[in-house]
This record gives C-alpha cells, structure tokens and sequence, in this order.
C-alpha cells in the first residue's frame, strides 16, 4: 500500500525521497526532521533539503520554533497546485512538440534522413572527447550522473570552464558527494537525484552537443549522439529532469 502512494505521488512531479518525505509527514502529522526521516525512511543527511524543496514546492508547511516542526499542506491546496501544474506541463509539453516539428521540417538538418552516432571506446579517449567538449563550450555545461571520482578527475577542466563564465551544473547520484568547499559552490551548480545505480550518465554541451558515458570498473566508454533532434528531445528532458532534482 505504502509503495503504491509513493508511485502515485512520483506521477505529480514529486522525486522519490520527495514523495517518502511527503507521505511520513502526512502519517506524523506535526513533527520534526528526525521523526519524519525514520518514518520515510530518508537519510537524515537529505532530510533538511528534502523538507526545504518540498516547501518551496508548497507540499510541506514549515513551523517556526525550537525545534523546527513541519506539516503536510492541506489536500485542498495541494489539489489546486496541481492543477494549475497539469496546465504548465501541457503548455510546456505542446511548445516542446512544436519545436521538435519545426525543427524536423529544417531543410538545414545535417542529420536529416538518419541518426547518426559514434561510439568512442576506451577511457582516454573517452576523456578526450569530454575534455574538448568542456574547453569548446560557449554557455553551458549539464552533467548527470559522473561518478564522483570522474568529475573530480574533469575538475580542472570544469573549474577553467567555470571561470570563463559557462555555468556548470552538475547532477550527482542519490548518495554520491564531492569535496563542497565554497570555491566548488562558487562555480558549480550541483543537485542530487534518486538514481543509486543509473546505467549510464548525460553530458550536454550548450545544448548542441550529447554523449552517453558509460562507466565500469575499469573502464569508460561513450556514445557521441549527433542527430539534431535527438539531442534536442534529450536538451529538454534533462531541463526538466534537473528541475526536479534535489539542491545541494
């Protein structure tokens, strides 16, 4: 039953220690951080910046005191927000489509009748090709699921990026960390998502340019996707993912 309300909750927007928090608040009533960690069962280290996000979100009510207690907003409210949600989406969805069609009909499409892919194998050069991409980048850069040990092996080339004024915004798994000094804070944007085990990772380039990193053990490997449309259809998911996603 409980898993059931948890998928339910996930299907209106909410992440999956979004929609545990929600749901240990809405069985604690009034309680505090602790009380709703142990009963969403959501590590303690997240629990603060889960309860945050689903304030901002308007699903949580925060009551000021010593110690801090928090309450599940009032179904009614919830119920309105959501609504006026489904309208964006929809709004949201359409434009998408309209601008993947339009696109389509570019008689400039350098990809028009097939999609083209190449695969890069092994792990220098795979880091070539990311490292070009980074030092080539003109706006911005969105990273989804590195291991922590590859972004930190790019940091030089994401920092140098960083200070030429790209915005790096970075997606981490659920419980993976990097070093967060304030100079990391200072140049990168970074959030968490649920995935523990994610079967590959994202790298997006100003929005043009799309791998797939494949990371093992041993070895890296990527896929190099060039057909316009497929990156932009990738470009706006991964928006919308990174929306959704946990602030550190």
């Amino acid at each position: 039953m409980e898993q059931k309300i948890i998928e339910s909750l996930k299907e209106f927007g909410l992440t999956e220690y979004e929609a545990r928090v929600y749901y240990g608040a809405c069985i604690a009533n009034i309680a505090g951080a602790t009380e709703i960690s142990k009963i969403s069962k959501v590590p303690r280290a997240r629990i603060y910046d889960i309860l945050s996000t689903l304030s901002r979100k308007g699903w949580i009510n925060i009551i000021d005191g010593k110690p801090t207690k928090y309450q599940a907003q009032d179904y009614n409210v919830i119920k309105i927000k959501l609504e006026s949600e489904e309208k964006r989406l929809k709004k949201s969805k359409t434009a998408i489509l309209e601008e993947i069609i339009s696109y389509s009909k570019n008689e400039n499409d350098d990809n028009n009748s097939e999609a083209a892919q190449d695969l890069v194998l092994g792990k220098q050069k795979t880091l070539f090709e990311i490292r070009k991409w980074i030092h080539a980048s003109k706006t911005n850069i969105l990273i989804v699921y590195f291991s922590k040990e590859l972004i930190e092996e790019l940091y030089i080339d994401l920092e140098s990026c960083a200070k030429r004024g790209i915005t790096v915004d970075i997606i981490l798994k659920s419980e993976d960390n990097i070093k967060k000094t304030k100079k990391t804070k200072k140049l990168f944007n970074i959030r968490w998502g649920d995935e523990k085990n994610p079967k590959h990772g994202n790298f997006l380039v100003d929005k043009k340019y799309y791998l797939n990193v494949f990371e093992g053990d041993k070895d890296l490997n990527s896929v190099f996707v060039q057909y316009s449309k497929c990156v932009l259809c990738m470009n706006a998911w991964l928006n919308r993912f990174w929306e959704e996603c946990n602030k550190a």
